[in-house]
């Protein structure tokens, strides 16, 4: 079962700001994980940390708490599949911390990467049961 596909409308979010970056990105997504993509990630409540909304060709990525917006990730399609291309990524030291291109890269890989088993988790809390979820760093390809 797929979850709810998520939108702008479902979550109080702020824009990314004129302070921010444009970094390359290059990694590409299989069938399965481009659909995770597509469909967002949309929190229980706001300590899960991430709302994550897929619109046109860009995902964002916001902080559930704040709706402050962390990142913005463009893809190209390729079939049913996507392909990483760029990311904006806030610098606004009031909103977001971080400076290291590097690892900021490596996060909005592991989310992207991860969002299935974010999506998992979140419906299997939705229903009531207990889950764990585990995501590890993506494998140099």
């Amino acid at each position: 079962m797929m979850p709810t596909i998520a939108t702008a409308a479902d979550w109080k979010t702020k824009p990314l700001p004129a302070h921010h970056i444009a970094l390359k990105l290059d990694f590409h997504l299989d069938a399965a994980e481009s659909a995770c993509v597509r469909h967002g990630l949309l929190p229980l409540e706001m300590e899960d940390k991430w709302f994550l909304y897929y619109e046109g060709s860009t995902l964002y990525m916001h902080r559930s708490w704040t709706g402050v917006c962390i990142a913005r990730v463009h893809f190209v399609s390729e079939g049913d599949r996507l392909h990483a291309v760029s990311a904006e990524i806030n610098r606004d030291p009031e909103q977001y911390a971080g400076t290291d291109d590097t690892a900021d890269i490596a996060l909005i890989e592991r989310m992207v990467r991860g969002m299935g088993a974010l999506q998992r988790y979140l419906e299997q809390r939705q229903v009531g049961g207990h889950a764990w979820v585990t995501i590890t760093p993506p494998k140099p390809r």
